[in-house]
């Protein structure tokens, strides 16, 4: 099922479909297949409680059961998601490149536009980022990206440090007659 996110500048609806990034999607994966000694490739299977048998790949399957215990078929199933897990209109904020950094960013998704208005345009185009909403319960902040490769939304959580410059750290060194503390492994030597 395609997810879609719609963004509301005032009156003007902007729409775009969601796609999850992977490390996986993005730069591919490896697997490693166990073979035997002749060289074919070795099948998991389920052992029984007593031993006796072996079952292999097929023999079990899952069912997914309603209420009544009814068999229920997978393209039958379909989202309870409602309140604020479903889709919804978010109404952006301006956002400074310094505020995205100041979150760990936990999720990324491309987004395809279907419809985008001249208002969500305009704002993209001062930083290139727009916050689209506060913090969630959960404590995750979502920011609207643009940039030459297309839009993305990114999902993430304050970071909890503060930035520590050239300026602000402690570059000096001790003098060789300052007493250090007993953790100073140099001194021990």
């Amino acid at each position: 099922m395609e997810r879609t996110l719609e963004v509301a500048c005032n009156e003007d609806l902007s729409r775009f479909t969601t796609r999850k990034l992977s490390r996986a999607s993005l730069y591919g994966r490896k697997r490693r297949v166990p073979v035997d000694a002749q060289g074919r490739e070795c099948r998991t299977a389920a052992l029984t409680r007593d031993g006796r048998f072996l079952l292999p790949p097929g023999a079990t399957a899952t069912l997914y059961l309603d209420e009544h215990g009814n068999v229920v078929e997978r393209d039958e199933l379909h989202s309870t998601r409602t309140g604020q897990d479903a889709a919804q209109a978010a109404e952006p904020q301006p956002a400074e490149p310094a505020e995205l950094l100041d979150h760990t960013i936990r999720q990324v998704y491309a987004l395809e536009p279907v419809a985008v208005s001249d208002l969500l345009e305009t704002l993209l185009a001062e930083t290139g980022i727009c916050r689209l909403d506060e913090c969630d319960e959960a404590g995750k902040m979502r920011f609207l990206v643009k940039n030459d490769a297309g839009y993305f939304l990114l999902v993430g959580e304050q970071a909890g440090f503060e930035f520590v410059g050239p300026d602000q750290a402690d570059l000096s060194v001790p003098d060789i007659d300052e007493q250090w503390d007993d953790l100073d492994f140099a001194m021990m030597a």
